[in-house]
């Protein structure tokens, strides 16, 4: 239940950019689980074979969270919007 949950959420938060980094930290734990429970054939065989890894279910979420948890939500996304809005404005310095 907390699983489908967090992907239920997890991937209309990541969609909006809402608490991204928080989000996209969680989906990678779970897409790694994942690999780790459900293809593990696939994980042992990054190397050997990587189609095999690619291919697999996982592969594709792991990659667009690893993506937002590095590099953030992005400048069209509620984050950044919240953060333009509640943010206090900027002193510049003359001088």
């Amino acid at each position: 239940m907390l699983i489908s949950c967090l992907e239920l959420f997890g991937g209309i938060f990541l969609a909006i950019g809402l608490l991204s980094r928080l989000t996209a930290l969680a989906l990678t734990v779970n897409m790694i689980m994942a690999y780790v429970t459900a293809d593990r054939e696939a994980l042992h065989s990054i190397f050997s074979d990587p189609d095999k890894f690619y291919a697999a279910a996982p592969y594709t979420f792991l990659i667009a969270s690893l993506i937002v948890l590095i590099f953030g939500s992005g400048k069209i996304s509620l984050d950044a919007l919240l953060k333009r809005m509640f943010a206090p404005p900027e002193v510049k310095n003359c001088g």
